[in-house]
């Protein structure tokens, strides 16, 4: 009676999640056509982003790409949405077979992340300080945000970030590079290379033969 039980409830948590998973993409593509994102059809959705695109900011989302968005779609701790949020000019692109699990991607001016990466859950990927670092301006009234500091960020094809990492500005990660979990990359990583810590630090290389 029991294992009858317990298939049951297999089965009714599946149904659950197919249906789930068709509202989640419906509900997806509804936030992608509000913020003009240019986008592929093809995506699966586990859970619905939590997306904010300015007027003047510009996403585009190659193939095939695929995220786990939310408590219950990939459970290795601290669940978050999937946050992708592009202010003032900024121009994030996200290439084919890209796969993110509940982690936040904060675009000021411009994030590339090129075909088959893979981001694990709940990494955090900024190209600004977001405030000055000066109080003075920090603390005033109205910042004067023409000096805050950002730049660029490319993670190149086929690179793995393990979860819970960072990734700041100005950091170029190399073409199958993997950034171990909990690490905190401040500065560009060669291709074919392993780094991890905090701040990263090189651990080894990686034999693609």
């Amino acid at each position: 009676m029991k294992l009858a039980i317990i298939y049951v409830n297999k089965v009714l948590f599946h149904i659950y999640l197919t249906l789930a998973y068709k509202i989640s993409k419906i509900a997806t593509i509804v936030k992608f056509f509000v913020n003009n994102i240019d986008f592929n059809y093809d995506f699966k959705a586990k859970g619905v982003p939590y997306v904010n695109v300015s007027l003047k900011g510009k996403v585009n989302i190659g193939k095939k790409f695929h995220f786990n968005s939310g408590y219950y779609d990939n459970i290795i701790g601290r669940q978050q949405k999937v946050i992708l949020i592009v202010a003032y000019n900024g121009k994030l692109k996200i290439g084919d077979n890209v796969g993110i699990s509940s982690s936040a991607i904060i675009c000021y001016k411009e994030i590339t992340i090129e075909d088959n990466v893979r981001i694990g859950g709940n990494c955090v990927i900024y190209d600004t300080d977001f405030h000055d670092i000066y109080s003075k301006n920090r603390t005033s009234e109205k910042e004067d945000r023409s000096k805050i500091v950002s730049k660029s960020v490319t993670i190149k094809k086929g690179a793995f970030i393990g979860a819970h990492s960072t990734i700041l500005k100005g950091v170029v990660i190399g073409e199958n590079a993997v950034i171990g979990a909990g690490s905190v990359v401040t500065k560009s990583i060669p291709e074919n290379e392993i780094w991890a810590g905090n701040p990263a630090k090189f651990i080894r290389m990686i034999d693609n033969d």
